[in-house]
């Protein structure tokens, strides 16, 4: 992507009426790190929302809500009683690019192997988009298809809203990689809600080693109602060839992917049980 111009408008409004003027030829613009993965060398006016108070961490009532432009550095070192989401930021990328990479720009448009979308999936996130007024989408609906395509027509992403994890709630994520600052191989997102050793109820979602993530309704299946233990979540786990079209990467057959899926899925099961049972209040 070629940029010719920038705009740095002064509100909210006036970048979505700059967008919505210059239609295919403006892009939003926040960190930037993606751009080298966007091949188009049309040329484009970019819009930098950066100025616009959008990068915050604050708890509201059952959320905490992030703004768009925060960074995933900010994310990883946020800390607080009821939040897990730093878990996931501190395995993405480098400390370089975590400084200057967005919550935003990692969710607006998709690629393949975006850590955030599996995790908010799992997290039963909300995603608020200025379209003229706030309006909030559930983590099923914006991310059924390429979120880039809501934003064509000038809207914006400007806040995530992330459930703080109540009692006997836990959350486990992992990211299976070569080396540290690589694309995933997999990556799996569990968040479980478990009523003495019984679940109560699973969000499961995968990402990297599919062409989009996504939930997986199987596995989410086989552990409600169940005892939360290691061969339960074996038994669920083996579910996940059933949800997902696993494909072949960097050398892996799309055998060794769903393999990889499910023993990943195992440890992020046992990792979100272990944080739930730990989570009396």
């Amino acid at each position: 992507m070629k940029l010719c111009e920038f705009i740095r408008p002064a509100s909210l409004s006036a970048a979505r009426d700059n967008l919505r003027e210059l239609g295919p030829k403006g892009m939003l613009l926040a960190g930037g790190t993606a751009l080298h993965f966007m091949q188009d060398h049309t040329p484009v006016v970019a819009v930098d929302i950066m100025r616009l108070g959008l990068s915050y961490i604050k708890p509201e009532g059952a959320f905490y809500t992030i703004g768009a432009t925060t960074s995933l550095a900010d994310i990883q070192r946020y800390r607080a009683p009821r939040w897990a989401l730093h878990e996931i930021c501190r395995r993405i990328s480098t400390h370089q690019i975590r400084n200057i990479s967005t919550l935003g720009g990692n969710i607006c448009r998709v690629f393949p192997w975006a850590d955030l979308p599996v995790v908010l999936l799992a997290m039963d996130a909300r995603m608020v988009i200025y379209a003229g007024k706030d309006e909030e989408f559930s983590a099923d609906e914006y991310f059924k298809t390429q979120p880039a395509k809501r934003f064509l027509g000038g809207d914006i992403l400007t806040a995530v809203k992330v459930p703080a994890l109540l009692a006997h709630h836990g959350f486990g994520s992992i990211k299976v990689v070569r080396t540290q600052a690589s694309f995933a191989m997999v990556t799996i997102a569990a968040r479980l809600e478990l009523d003495g050793q019984n679940i109560k109820a699973a969000r499961v979602a995968a990402g990297s080693a599919i062409p989009f993530p996504r939930r997986l309704p199987s596995v989410e299946a086989a552990l409600v109602g169940r005892e939360a233990t290691a061969a339960v979540f074996q038994a669920a786990a083996a579910k996940a060839g059933a949800d997902a079209p696993w494909r072949g990467r960097e050398g892996m057959s799309p055998e060794y992917s769903r393999h990889l899926a499910e023993v990943t899925i195992l440890d992020a099961l046992e990792r979100a049980a272990t944080f739930a049972r730990g989570r009396a209040e």
